[in-house]
């Protein structure tokens, strides 16, 4: 992003005072995000007019640790006319404010009141901006909200690295002799990012990633940034909890707030499970190296079709021909299943995977809803999970991937096994009192940052019931909550 500074934000910046919070929160966000800073070459003739000669020479100095913008455009006579233009202050406000206009630009930054109002005449408010609006946008636009979840701890490579000789990497030595404690040692002087799993002060999971330039990547036909997941691993004690589909979602979730486009790793052909979990959420072979696969999934929405389909995860389309339904859950069962929803209060154990890992479904993307309704639902439907009688609100969304209406209990439990909230003894009483059951298996997708309450569910047409059963919205009342911003555009394919 190219910024152009006013004088007036140089000389808060450079001045011998104490610089103020937002100021260097700002100055922070603009170079670790690599954006280009400019001054116009014209404010150099407002310096000069100070009659501070030891100042002025002080303040010139430092202002050539900036770049002057090159070749900027000279306002026309339309726009002096209309921004109008009384002294030589104007003239040189004028020609900053051009360079918006122009596009020359993509923010300008000022202190400066009556050019602020300038701007807002030209109806360009949302790129003039003072420095608190500016840190406000900056840090929406880069600030990357880590995925999290309660059993998993997010981290560096640099909090496990005295773990480097534990057996858990024994196998990985063998994949990869004689330098892997060589390249893992180098992962931690990176500060590489990795998400662990901890069982009893034991290493039983790791997923290392790290975002790489098409230079460091090399990747065939691929020329943007891409997000590698270096390494990924589970122990044998930490097999069938779901760890993998856990690890997924989280790459999933993290390559969209980076806005990466590419997700990739190397498999070893005898990982044929991992594989095969890959292949299931779209990744593909892209090329062999060195005796190893290259999987790789596009996580932009402009690669798919919109078909809401596992490949496709975790974009959809919201088309009218997807049907969409608000189910009701509750709290007891929906912090359970949604693990890692802000509707899930930090709970003693959750640290503690020895006592969180029974509840193997909070770790699936693939997951089971089970009831008694005799409403149908379609895969590629959209389900909208409504935390019923205590919170009152929608926050998860799922795609249907499959309907069922079984009566065989054996089918049944072979089918939610590890990705519903009931135990056997509940599954076996439910099937006693019903002699069959209603099984939606869905994706979740991810969480509506902006929940929707009740009050404004209770508005919509097809929502008058107390939605205590599994309701179908009407396409009119969806697009009612579309209007209102409710679901995130980054996942939708339109």
């Amino acid at each position: 992003m190219r910024i152009l500074f006013d004088t007036n934000i140089l000389i808060h910046l450079e001045d011998n005072k104490v610089l103020k919070k937002d100021f260097s929160a700002f100055y922070n966000l603009v170079i670790s995000n690599d954006c280009k800073i400019f001054y116009h070459p014209t404010v150099i003739e407002d310096i000069k007019k100070d009659k501070d000669a030891n100042r002025k020479e002080i303040f010139l100095s430092k202002l050539s640790k900036y770049q002057p913008l090159p070749s900027p455009a000279i306002p026309d006579l339309d726009f002096l006319e209309f921004v109008g233009e009384k002294n030589a202050n104007d003239a040189i406000d004028n020609r900053q404010l051009f360079q918006i206009s122009a596009g020359y630009v993509e923010l300008f930054i000022t202190e400066d009141k009556e050019i602020l109002k300038k701007g807002a005449k030209l109806g360009l408010t949302n790129k003039i901006l003072n420095i608190q609006s500016g840190l406000r946008l900056l840090s929406e636009l880069y600030n990357v909200v880590i995925p999290s979840h309660p059993i998993l701890k997010e981290g560096s490579v640099r909090e496990i690295i005295h773990l480097i000789d534990n057996a858990f990497f024994d196998s990985l030595r063998e994949d990869y002799p004689p330098n892997f404690n060589d390249w893992f040692k180098n992962c931690a002087q990176e500060d590489r990012k990795a998400y662990f799993l901890m069982v009893e002060d034991n290493l039983s999971a790791i997923l290392i990633y790290n975002k790489e330039t098409p230079v460091a990547h090399k990747l065939s036909g691929i020329f943007d940034n891409a997000l590698k997941i270096c390494t990924f691993k589970v122990a044998e004690d930490a097999f069938g909890y779901k760890i993998g589909e856990l690890f997924l979602s989280k790459m999933f979730a993290l390559c969209i707030e980076l806005n990466i486009r590419i997700l990739y790793l190397t498999v070893f052909p005898k990982h044929s499970k991992l594989i095969e979990l890959l292949r299931i959420f779209g990744f593909k072979e892209h090329q062999s190296l060195n005796g190893e696969f290259i999987m790789l999934k596009f996580i932009s929405k402009k690669e798919y079709r919109g078909l809401n389909i596992a490949e496709e995860h975790p974009f959809y389309c919201d088309h009218e021909k997807f049907g969409k339904f608000v189910v009701p859950i509750r709290e007891i069962y929906a912090t359970t299943l949604f693990k890692d929803s802000i509707h899930r209060h930090p709970g003693l154990f959750d640290n503690d995977f020895t006592e969180s890992k029974s509840e193997i479904e909070g770790n699936t993307i693939l997951k089971a809803y089970i009831c008694n309704s005799k409403i149908k639902v379609s895969s590629g439907d959209i389900l909208f999970f409504y935390v019923s009688k205590t919170m009152m609100e929608i926050l998860p969304v799922g795609i249907v991937e499959s309907f069922h209406v079984l009566s065989n209990l054996d089918e049944i439990i072979r089918l939610v096994s590890k990705r519903t909230v009931f135990s056997q003894k509940n599954l076996d009483q439910m099937f006693e009192e019903k002699g069959r059951l209603t099984i939606i298996l869905f994706r979740l997708l991810y969480y509506l940052k902006k929940p929707i309450p009740y009050a404004t569910l209770k508005e919509l047409e097809s929502a008058k019931s107390n939605l205590v059963n599994i309701t179908k919205l009407s396409e009119d009342d969806y697009k009612i909550l579309k209007q209102k911003e409710y679901f995130d555009e980054r996942y939708l394919i339109n």
